[in-house]
């Protein structure tokens, strides 16, 4: 088995998740129409999906960690193929919220357990280190797989919505499934889990749990913009839904090119400096926002924050190896992945009442001040393991 098959078919099962989670920024207009609920209501098909991705993705870590994570990782899978022919039938709004948490659970399963199969070494997995940490490429591998399906789910979302109507991305969501199934089931080995001995909740180190408040802080800006660009541009600038959609395609371009970046730069200045950097960039696109009229301030908006997303993404992403216990790998993960969505259930939440007028002022001071927290946080934020009692050499790299 070739390494880099491992991440390959990681990445792919774990960019259902952030898939998911935004195309549906696109397809809400249409469903209110079509069932009449509301704005309010409507947007719980994003905060109820999100408040399910704060619980599910710790137990799906755990899961893996005690009974195999490859289980986990495609049992996910075929949930998101189910619940994606279930919503596309669903033929009320309470019906159609039931799946949507439901497919919330599915999206969970495969990151967690995809992460916990990369961070075993030996044989079975032969991509971490020693001490349970992947390389930097593997990682900046999944944080750019996770950073543009996120970026692309509007844009991908527009166009099912403008040809087929609202339920194709719904729909969409199985032919993906079983490609990734059957991509995991060749390409990801056994990796067999601590069994039920193991400790049901394990305790989280400090440096991991502040990690993890700093992703959540960073993922409200991020989606308050990814809400508002299409909201906006539909409901006050007249943009059709799938030209809407396309508002945000400078979040996926970004992302793509701008983790490389990061990677180059935290090997010559340290995790700091990525974390620094992407939190100022965080800064100026919230306040590029309070300014937004012309579409083009929109775009320099989403160009902004696509890559401070992919800063901050890759940062994090590498100090949760930095901080995690490497037998708890799937666990740390989980709630590294629920962080995001306490911040995206947040900024969800918030949309209708931020946004609720034909500016975009409100919604731009919320994420100015929300930046200026993470831009204290990337100052503050541990970014070495603590050495150990006994006094070892700490390995864990700037």
């Amino acid at each position: 088995m070739r390494v880099g098959r491992l991440p390959a078919a990681v990445a792919l099962g774990s960019l259902f998740n952030p898939l998911n989670s935004s195309m549906i920024a696109v397809a809400l207009v249409d469903i209110e129409a079509e069932f009449r609920v509301g704005l309010a209501v409507v947007t719980w098909l994003a905060a109820g999906f999100y408040l399910v991705a704060i619980l599910a993705p710790p137990l799906m870590g755990v899961l893996a960690d005690r009974f195999g994570a490859r289980r986990v990782f495609c049992a996910g899978l075929v949930a998101m193929a189910v619940t994606g022919v279930l919503a596309a039938l669903a033929p009320s709004y309470p019906v159609l919220l039931a799946v949507r948490l439901l497919q919330a659970f599915g999206s969970c399963a495969t990151m967690p357990a995809g992460m916990a199969i990369l961070a075993r070494p030996g044989a079975e997995a032969p991509v971490a280190d020693g001490e349970g940490r992947p390389p930097p490429r593997v990682i900046a591998m999944i944080s750019m797989v996770l950073a543009a399906s996120a970026a692309v789910g509007p844009v991908l979302s527009g166009f099912l919505v403008s040809l087929w109507g609202w339920r194709a991305i719904f729909l969409v969501n199985v032919p993906l499934a079983a490609v990734a199934l059957v991509v995991a089931l060749r390409w990801l080995p056994e990796v067999r889990g601590g069994g039920r001995r193991r400790a049901l909740l394990p305790r989280l180190r400090p440096g991991l749990l502040a990690t993890c408040g700093q992703f959540a802080l960073a993922n409200v800006v991020f989606y308050l913009a990814f809400f508002a660009v299409p909201l906006w541009a539909q409901r006050s600038a007249g943009v059709p839904a799938h030209l809407a959609g396309l508002l945000v395609l400078p979040m996926a371009a970004l992302g793509i090119v701008a983790t490389p970046l990061a990677v180059a730069l935290a090997a010559r200045a340290g995790l700091r400096a990525v974390l620094v950097l992407g939190a100022a960039l965080l800064v100026c696109g919230s306040c590029v926002m309070l300014a937004v009229g012309p579409l083009g301030l929109m775009l320099t908006v989403a160009s902004l924050l696509g890559v401070a997303s992919a800063f901050s993404q890759f940062g994090l992403n590498s100090l949760v190896f930095v901080h995690a216990d490497g037998r708890d790998t799937g666990v740390a993960v989980g709630v590294f992945q629920a962080s995001r969505y306490v911040g995206a259930g947040a900024a969800a939440s918030l949309v209708g009442v931020l946004f609720a007028g034909p500016g975009l002022e409100g919604g731009g001071w919320t994420m100015a001040v929300v930046s200026a927290v993470v831009l204290v946080g990337g100052v503050l934020l541990p970014v070495r393991r603590p050495a150990p009692a006994a006094g070892g050499e700490d390995r864990s790299g700037p």
